[in-house]
């Protein structure tokens, strides 16, 4: 996941010098804005809400293999930072927030009785932020330390009416990633940020089927998708708020209407969950089936601007298609069943969707959802004996981001897209599991416009 955040970054970096490698193109549809000049100094406050995906693993000394966890729910939170502009297109910046982490699961380890678990509370990070401004808009990298507060359960015997081993502690880590950020007027901006959160492991005294004394290591790694509103002190606290009426739309000269086409990069992350049992053990227990990697290609799309005006807010419509590479590859060896192997391996996904959202001018703010296809391979193998399916399965997204104008024909953007493309069941022997297939992918991309109207 580390080198895919450095490939997002990398695109983030091109992104900024889009401009001058611009190709020369026809007098322009539309003249120039005035020149506006836009203060990013000072300190800041503001609030977020967004998404959350979860993975664990725990393993012990006596037994082979892994318990997985995983978990997807909602983030929200309070930020405050500074910035200071070294140069018109360049700033530095530090950053904390504190927020309310939404995960909280707990399964029955595959074919046993034992519990495998992790609750979230709250997290808070502390961060410097490097960034280059496009004039109302600042595309940054992000990275710093990290703070869970978390409860892990392991071990017992739900047969026997034994509780499992839980652990309550605050985990401190690493976090990096990147977004956009974009002003509403010189008090208000709003950004899309994605950050990868790693708090190591966590070792605790564990009771698996009731044998006291063996330890059980769980590893956590976090991935938070979130959108923010900040205020800049020192500004007019009302200005540029659309909900007290306002006109938010400040000048661009980007042409935002008609089709465009461009390339991303990102990363790709598995949520997968298999469930199922044997005769031993039937139903209700599960092997979770956790990986991260690369996820790149193209995109093309039309905008409809202007096709409403909400409190000073201009709307748009739009179609996007996209395709790319889905780099995911993951082989589980199951906790206390060794020889229980499942895995997932992904090649490539694409997505038919429709865009609706607002333009501030320099900036698009959007929520995007239809149809999704991933081209994968599911596998379930027990003692040597194998079953699997290779298919391209179908589905549905849903997501949203953030654009920002770099010229008056580029623009880069941050965004995120949740897939469920089903399920599907598969038996060996006596033992049948249920793997459904669901994946979130976090990009950054770069757009040309072509133009329209």
């Amino acid at each position: 996941m580390k080198k895919v955040l450095l490939s997002t970054v990398a695109l983030l970096a091109l992104a900024g010098s889009a401009g001058a490698a611009d190709l020369p193109v026809k007098a322009p549809r539309i003249a120039p804005p005035a020149p506006v000049a836009y203060d990013w100094n000072g300190f800041y406050i503001g609030g977020y809400f967004g998404d959350a995906l979860g993975h664990a693993s725990a393993t012990t000394a006596t037994n082979f293999g892994t318990a997985r966890w995983n978990d997807k729910g909602l983030t929200a939170g309070l930020t405050v930072g500074w910035n200071w502009q070294v140069a018109p297109t360049w700033l530095l910046g530090v950053e904390g927030d504190i927020g309310w982490l939404d995960l909280d699961r707990t399964q029955l380890n595959w074919n046993d009785r034992v519990s495998v678990g992790v609750k979230t509370d709250w997290y808070a990070t502390a961060r410097g932020r490097v960034g280059y401004v496009a004039g109302p808009s600042l595309i940054y990298a992000t990275g710093g330390a990290a703070f869970v507060h978390l409860r892990d359960t392991f071990g017992g015997d739900a047969g026997a009416g034994i509780g499992p081993t839980t652990n309550t502690d605050t985990k401190t880590g690493f976090t990096v990633g990147g977004g956009i950020e974009t002003k509403l007027s010189r008090s208000w901006s709003a950004k899309t940020e994605y950050l990868f959160i790693d708090v190591g492991d966590n070792s605790f005294g564990s009771n698996p089927y009731a044998v006291a004394g063996i330890p059980t290591t769980m590893n956590h790694t976090f991935h938070v998708i979130k959108t923010g509103l900040n205020y800049k002190f020192g500004e007019p606290f009302l200005e540029g708020l659309p909900l007290f009426g306002t006109n938010v739309n400040l000048p661009a000269n980007h042409v935002w209407g008609g089709f465009y086409a461009g390339v991303n990069v990102g990363g790709g992350i598995s949520n997968i969950r298999a469930s199922g049992g044997s005769t031993f053990v039937t139903g209700g227990t599960e092997q979770d089936v956790n990986s991260t990697g690369f996820a790149g290609g193209g995109h093309v799309g039309y905008n409809l601007m202007n096709v409403a005006n909400f409190l000073g807010s201009s709307w748009f419509i739009g179609a996007e298609g996209d395709i790319g590479s889905l780099n995911l590859n993951s082989s589980e060896a199951d906790w206390n069943d060794p020889t229980h192997i499942f895995a997932d391996k992904t090649h490539w996904y694409a997505t038919a969707r429709g865009r609706v959202g607002t333009s501030t001018g320099p900036a698009l703010m959007y929520f995007t959802g239809g149809a999704a296809w991933v081209n994968l391979n599911d596998s379930l193998t027990i003692a040597g004996l194998s079953s699997g399916t290779s298919r391209t399965a179908g589905g549905w997204t849903f997501g949203g981001g953030m654009e920002v104008a770099l010229d008056s024909r580029w623009s880069a953007r941050v965004e995120s897209l949740y897939m469920d493309v089903g399920h599907r069941t598969l038996s060996v022997g006596t033992s049948t599991a249920d793997f459904k297939d669901r994946f979130t992918v976090v990009r950054a991309g770069l757009s040309y416009s072509f133009g329209g109207p």
